[in-house]
């Protein structure tokens, strides 16, 4: 696991420090600097431990790799589902248009149609018929 190498490295780099400060003497005003650098270092080290397991008990920890496989297939899978919902959508608009059209088309039955078309000429004949142009 990667955050387990992270943590093998860092403390390999503490006991590397721990080493070279037992061989300093703190006396020494050279060495002296050493180990306040050699602290810092530590004490950073030591500081990115700590921020790194805040970090992984606030995810959660390390994902399996069953784990992001899992996450990876789930994110595919919402995918693939917003798309072929959008498709299927767009294809019940086109199948509600036709319907509609087909209503608006036939709502009103022959019949009617031709009643209304034999009402509109019993009116023109009459309005001819007053302008003198049909008996």
């Amino acid at each position: 696991m990667v955050a387990d190498e992270f943590k093998a490295e860092n403390d390999e780099l503490l006991a590397q420090i721990d080493r070279q400060l037992a061989e300093l003497d703190p006396d020494n005003k050279t060495e002296k600097k050493k180990i306040n650098a050699l602290n810092k270092d530590r004490a950073t080290i030591e500081e990115r431990l700590t921020k790194t397991a805040g970090l992984m008990s606030e995810i959660g920890g390390q994902l399996t790799e069953e784990e992001a496989r899992r996450l990876i297939l789930k994110k595919l899978y919402d995918i693939a589902n917003s798309e072929l919902n959008r498709y299927l959508n767009a294809e019940k608009r086109h199948l509600i248009a036709a319907v509609e059209n087909l209503w608006d088309k036939y709502a009103v039955s022959s019949r009617q149609l031709e009643n209304a078309r034999s009402e509109t000429l019993a009116r023109l004949d009459g309005f001819l018929a007053g302008l003198g142009y049909c008996e």
